[in-house]
């Protein structure tokens, strides 16, 4: 089977089963194709990855409800223009087995359906990112036993809080804990999905970030990089102090009469001196990243065997309706 595909940029997917989202299209490919199928066409919906520049097979399939040209307004040059607004229904999950490009767009190649929850009863456990949008998640630290992972995000359709959580006591330390919270983030934003695949790129990819913003920060001077990745800002002990002292150092400076350069400056470098000495991290190139990582953002980047992936997985529920 065939069908015109769309790449989406932020992993923002209608649900399977007959959920609805409004999407603006500005590609001059993607408009064209969309408004040669019009109503009731059928497109595959796939997510595209920026970093990697490539399409993940994995997504869904939808029917177009409504296309519409509306005025949006545009920055950098500011500016307003005519953008194509389609408004598409979820029908089925489903799998393609390549791309090609045609005059008329992106063609998806041997679109086979996907049943996710045969996926999860043959020990290949997922969890659905399409039809809702993960914001933000936390880890409670109760005992080695109780290590309870609750992620948190909004309906796409009707705005509805909605929740999922998983218990990952004895199958993980707390610090592995707190990075697979944020990797399942990172899966299901990217790819909407998080299978033991995903995650474990995932886990990798996040695990860099934070090892990365720790260098960064300590070989530049810049304290309140600390714990930011692409997934947003990690709350921990190192981050949290950093602009807790960040933030009182600089009004301090500003109100001895300091200058607003001359006072971020200083506060950057007690900054970084107090955070060594609270959380006991070194500052010598090498120490401090590791340091940096385990003791004062509390995360570990230990790569998870595939089969402790999809053990972590089983604990979560399926989607955040289940």
């Amino acid at each position: 089977m065939e069908l015109p595909a769309i790449p989406v940029v932020n992993g923002v997917l209608p649900r399977p089963q007959g959920g609805l989202v409004r999407g603006v299209f500005m590609d001059p490919l993607t408009l064209r194709l969309l408004r040669r199928l019009g109503p009731k066409g059928e497109v595959f919906l796939c997510p595209f990855l920026p970093d990697r520049r490539s399409l993940y097979p994995l997504g869904v399939v939808a029917r177009i409800e409504n296309v519409w040209l509306e005025e949006v307004f545009c920055p950098g040059p500011a500016h307003r223009q005519k953008a194509l607004f389609a408004r598409v229904r979820g029908a089925a999950r489903g799998k393609a087995s390549g791309f090609r490009l045609e005059q008329v767009g992106l063609v998806a190649e041997g679109l086979e359906p996907v049943d996710l929850e045969e996926l999860r009863s043959r020990g290949y456990p997922t969890v659905c990112g399409a039809g809702w949008r993960p914001l933000r998640g936390f880890t409670e630290v109760r005992s080695l036993d109780d290590l309870l992972v609750t992620l948190e995000g909004v309906d796409l359709e009707g705005g509805r809080r909605l929740r999922l959580s998983a218990n990952l006591g004895g199958l993980v330390s707390p610090e592995q804990a707190h990075t697979i919270e944020h990797a399942i983030l990172r899966a299901l934003r990217s790819y909407s999905l998080c299978s033991p695949r995903t995650l474990a790129l995932s886990l990798s990819e996040e695990g860099q970030e934070l090892k990365d913003s720790v260098e960064y920060g300590f070989r530049h001077r810049m304290p309140e990089v600390f714990g930011v990745t692409r997934a947003g800002a990690c709350g921990n002990p190192m981050t949290d102090l950093a602009h807790f002292y960040l933030s009182r150092e600089v009004v301090e400076g500003l109100s001895r009469g300091q200058s607003l350069a001359w006072s971020v400056e200083e506060a950057r470098r007690k900054t970084l001196s107090r955070l060594a000495h609270d959380l006991e991290v070194s500052t010598q190139a090498g120490l401090r990243v590791l340091q940096g990582l385990k003791k004062g953002m509390r995360h570990d980047d230990t790569r998870l065997s595939s089969r402790t992936a999809a053990r972590v997985l089983e604990r979560f529920p399926p989607a955040p309706w289940d």
